[in-house]
């Protein structure tokens, strides 16, 4: 928990610095977003930022980080990755999308797609 939150910590002061670099020439929101993306060029944090963009330009024009709810999102995340992966190697055994929904909680048409 402790390095999740030091990470965390490392992202904000970086788009916080580059945010501060653009800020007198544009609006906030498109500051942020120029670091998140500025961040990602930089080889920094790039698989977290594209898949949490989202949720971190939200978290920083509310002035929010909130880890707790961070690790949460992370948690299930986690957890629908799991059922996916077992979903396919229920597949590859042949088992019933039926019976592998039940099992996963994963929609059948989830399933299908993950052939």
């Amino acid at each position: 928990m402790r390095f999740i939150l030091k990470i965390f910590k490392i992202l904000r002061i970086l788009v916080q610095t580059e945010v501060n670099k653009n800020r007198q020439s544009m609006e906030l929101y498109e500051a942020i977003k120029l670091a998140v993306k500025t961040c990602i060029s930089k080889n920094i944090l790039v698989s977290f930022l594209e898949r949490h963009s989202s949720e971190v330009l939200n978290m920083l024009i509310r002035g929010e980080w909130n880890i707790e709810e961070a690790m949460a999102v992370r948690c299930e995340e986690a957890r629908e990755d799991e059922r996916e992966e077992a979903a396919k190697s229920m597949l590859k055994e042949g088992l019933d999308i039926a019976l592998i929904s039940r099992i996963t909680k994963l929609p059948q048409q989830e399933i299908l797609a993950l052939r």
